[in-house]
Formats: structure tokens, C-alpha cells, sequence
């Protein structure tokens, strides 16, 4: 059983969630830790921006949540070690019965084999807000997760599947310890058992294999207050019969009447919703840093925060930079480079300059958290122009964005803006920034809108724009432009 790796792309767009639900509006603040591991507080909430070098939005490719009700759950699958694409999908289970009441499939293993990053990330960004009805009639809180340690090389190997091994493997999260071996499953907690049963029906066996695939404990999602437990199971393969994506099985245990009062763990905890720059790594700052609350329109509607990662050619050295600008005229009134492209890949065989680099970015953290942290900031929220690029093309094809007091419509740079009432259209020719219009690959005529950002309480429409690429010029530029309807 051989895994195909993933392409380089693939890891930024693993479920590059830049799809959200409504965030609140941000006020000044003591500025928070910057060493914080981001967390997402609901399914499919808006990712950070990872200063990786691709140029293209990350995010974490797990995740769990419950509800405020404690009757469902929802989580993200993805594809099996041996799938040549990858694969996300939205599943939402129902805690009592473990029936599936909802999924939406983000991008399938195909469409994760046939696509660019971009052209994928804009894929399942389109569907996910087709999820979106269903994910905001309740409020959803992170689940605890804890991997098991123990990812033995018997897993991954042929006699796995062959000699149809059941690993026993156990998990320890909180006040409870889980202990499978296929398909008894053991439960304690603090060293009472409250769980021992077989779950044969937990049994995955794929068409054309001569057996079912042996499963094995690979995480535990859990949720203390609600006494719910999300396992996560890993299947051996071999080639002639590759092993089936992990599969999700909720249980609701006896109530803990000694957690009565008790505290949720401070892995539960969410990082600031405001823009706010951090990192997940005190060792490796600069390999860990993210930007998230991005984009924001100031309280006034006179500023807005940008964070931006470049591409970096083939060194995809990671960067990321800060901007503030102008709604009125669209001009950079501030900004600071947290990282700069270059900076990383000298330093990267010495520890001592690592290190070095690491106190210049931490410095540079905390110039923007306190800049930022000097206004009163509000998040954009995403509208969907139609149709959304989700494939490769030489000419950007005419969208449009319908709200109810604004029409935009947009076809190859050229945009046009109409507001309800006497107001006149706006018309702007949007090219990228330094297009003397004579590249090669006719920039203006592959250019579309990426994402829409209105604020109309505040007259402010936010922009990104990118080029639609294909075999002959494959690079997908991305860049904003804000303006100012009154």
C-alpha cells in the first residue's frame, strides 16, 4: 500500500475556508498573546492567511464541532493516504443515532486531481455557501481533539490488510481514555469504565476486496459539558484494495455528574476575531505565522485592513504583509511587512540565524497587533459573485453580484457599479496593478472578481481580483482594490 503524495497546492487548499459565517465587530482590546494555535469556532468559519510562499489562502484540514443544542455535530472528511487528489467534504451527524442529517461535499478526490489550488479554493468556497442556511440556524462550539500518538508502520503496510491485524490502540483526552480494538470499543473515565461495546456495523468493506479493511483508533474528538465522543478511525490497504477515507462515528456517554460547574479545557479556546496577527509555534515563528479578521473596514468606513501572502516562484519563500488603506482612493496609507520574502530560506540551516529572524518577526508582530488594536474595526463579509471561476480559462467569463441595494457587474476588468435611487453608475476599469496591457497573456481579458466584500451601512465595496490561468500561463495573480460608493 503505496500513497500518492499530494500536490504541492494541495496542502494550501487542503479546505481553504474563506467562506464564513457573519463575524462580530471587533473593539479596542488588551492585545492578546500572539503565540496562539488557530482554532475555528464554527464549521467552515473564514481561515487565516498562513504566510506560506504559494500565494494561496491555508487553513487546517481537520476539524470538529458541536452544537449549542449538544444534538449534532459536524466535521470535515478528507481523502485516504492513497487517493491521488485530495478530497473535503461537510458532514453534519446527529449525536443520539449517529445517522448523517446533512453533507455537502466541498470538491470531490477527481476534481481535487484536476484542478489549480486557485480554481479549487474557489470551488469549495461556491459550494460551502450553499451549506450556509443550514450551518446558521444554531451555534456551533470546537470539539477537543487528540491524536493517537501511536502511528505504527504495521498501519501503513501490506500485512495490515493481508493478515487482517486489529492494532489496539488507546487515546487519552481530558478525564477520559479510549481503547479500540476492532470492533470492541472501551471507554473510561478517570479509570471507570463507562463504555465496553462492539460495534461490528463500524466494519468498512470496499467493492472487489476480498475482505474488509482492518480499522484502527486514529483520534478522538470530545466534548466534556455534552459527554460526546467523535471517533476517528484509519483503515489498512493494499494497492489492489487502497484503504477507505477515515470514517466518523459519534456517541453520547452516561453523564459525569462530577463535572457539574466544571470548566471547558483551554484547548477550546478561539483566537481573536478582530484582524490580529499571530503564530502556532514559539520555536518556529516564522513557519508558523498567520494573519486572521481579515479583510475589516474601520467603525468611521474610512480604513481597511488588508493581509496579503505573495507568490514566491519556485522558492515559495513564506511572507506576509499589512496593509491599511484608503475606502476613498484606494491608495496604501500604512503597512508593515511582517515577513519578507527571502528572509526565511538563507537562514533555514542555521539555528542561531532562525532564531535571530524570529525575535525581527516578533518585533514586527507587535507593531501591527498594536497598530491594529488603535482602531475600531469591523469584518467584511463575503458576498458571492456569479459565476463563481472554478476551472482553468483563457478569458474570464461576465459575472455579477446582486444585493438589494447594489448591482455589480463585472466582464474583463471593467466594472460597473449601480445603486438603487438617482445615484449614477459607477464605472471603473480594474487592470492589475503595473498592466501596461501588452503581456502576453492579455491580463485584462482573464481578469474576474475572486471575492466581493460590501459593506453598505458604510458605502464601502472591497474587491479581490485574479486572472484566470491555463497551460500557456498558469500564474493567477490576486490583488484588492476598495471603493467608496458615496
Amino acid at each position: 500500500m503505496k500513497g500518492i503524495p499530494m500536490q504541492p497546492w494541495s496542502i494550501g487548499v487542503v479546505c481553504a475556508l474563506l467562506w464564513a459565517l457573519p463575524a462580530a465587530a471587533s473593539a479596542p482590546q488588551e492585545t492578546p498573546p500572539e503565540h496562539t494555535a488557530w482554532k475555528p469556532s464554527a464549521p467552515l468559519q473564514a481561515s487565516p492567511l498562513f504566510a506560506t510562499g504559494g500565494g494561496e489562502p491555508t487553513s487546517p484540514d481537520r476539524g470538529a464541532w458541536i452544537s449549542s443544542d449538544g444534538k449534532s455535530v459536524a466535521f470535515l472528511t478528507r481523502e485516504s493516504s492513497a487517493a491521488e487528489g485530495s478530497a473535503r467534504a461537510l458532514v453534519v451527524k446527529d449525536v443520539d443515532t449517529d445517522a448523517v442529517v446533512f453533507e455537502k461535499v466541498l470538491f470531490s478526490e477527481e476534481e481535487g486531481f484536476q484542478r489549480s489550488g486557485p480554481d479549487l479554493e474557489r470551488l469549495a468556497r461556491s459550494r460551502a455557501w450553499e451549506a450556509r442556511s443550514y450551518l446558521a440556524q444554531r451555534e456551533w462550539k470546537p470539539l477537543l481533539y487528540r491524536e493517537n500518538p501511536q502511528h505504527d508502520a504495521e498501519f501503513f503496510s501490506d500485512a495490515c490488510f493481508i493478515q487482517r491485524k486489529r492494532p489496539k490502540r488507546s487515546v487519552s483526552l481530558e478525564e477520559l481514555k479510549l481503547t479500540y480494538q476492532e470492533p470492541r470499543l472501551e471507554i473510561s473515565r478517570r479509570g471507570k469504565k463507562v463504555l465496553d461495546r462492539r460495534f461490528p456495523s463500524w466494519g468498512v468493506r470496499q467493492q472487489g476486496c476480498e475482505h474488509a479493511s482492518p480499522s484502527w483508533l486514529n483520534g478522538t474528538f470530545v466534548n466534556p459539558e455534552r459527554n460526546v465522543v467523535l471517533i476517528e478511525l484509519g483503515f489498512c490497504g493494499v494497492d489492489s484494495c487502497p484503504e477507505p477515507p477515515a470514517a466518523f462515528h459519534v456517541l453520547r456517554l452516561p453523564p459525569d455528574k462530577s463535572r457539574a460547574g466544571a470548566t471547558a479545557s483551554d484547548q477550546t479556546k478561539v483566537t481573536p476575531r478582530g484582524p490580529f496577527v499571530g503564530y502556532e509555534k514559539p520555536d518556529a515563528v516564522s513557519a508558523s505565522l498567520y494573519a486572521t479578521g481579515f479583510p475589516a473596514i474601520s467603525e468611521d468606513g474610512k480604513l481597511v485592513a488588508l493581509a496579503e501572502v505573495f507568490a514566491d516562484g519556485e522558492r515559495k519563500d513564506p511572507n506576509l504583509l499589512i496593509t491599511l488603506r484608503n475606502a476613498q482612493t484606494n491608495e496604501v496609507t500604512w503597512k508593515l511587512p511582517v515577513l519578507e520574502a527571502g528572509e526565511v530560506s538563507p537562514v533555514l540551516r542555521s539555528l542561531p540565524l532562525s532564531r535571530e529572524l524570529d525575535k525581527k518577526v516578533l518585533e514586527r508582530i507587535r507593531q501591527v497587533n498594536g497598530a491594529l488594536g488603535r482602531t475600531r474595526w469591523v469584518a467584511l463579509e463575503e458576498q458571492p459573485p456569479q459565476p463563481m471561476v472554478t476551472e482553468s480559462c483563457q478569458q474570464a467569463p461576465a459575472q455579477k453580484l446582486q444585493l438589494p441595494e447594489l448591482e455589480m457587474t463585472f466582464n474583463q476588468g471593467h466594472l460597473v457599479l449601480k445603486q438603487t435611487g438617482s445615484a449614477p453608475p459607477i464605472e471603473l476599469k480594474l487592470n492589475r496593478p503595473g498592466d501596461n496591457g501588452a503581456d502576453a497573456c492579455k491580463t485584462a481579458s482573464r481578469t474576474f472578481m475572486d471575492a466581493a466584500y460590501v459593506d453598505s451601512s458604510r458605502g464601502v465595496v472591497l474587491l479581490r481580483l485574479s486572472t484566470c490561468g491555463d497551460e500557456t500561463c498558469p500564474a493567477q495573480d490576486r490583488w484588492y482594490h476598495a471603493i467608496k460608493l458615496r
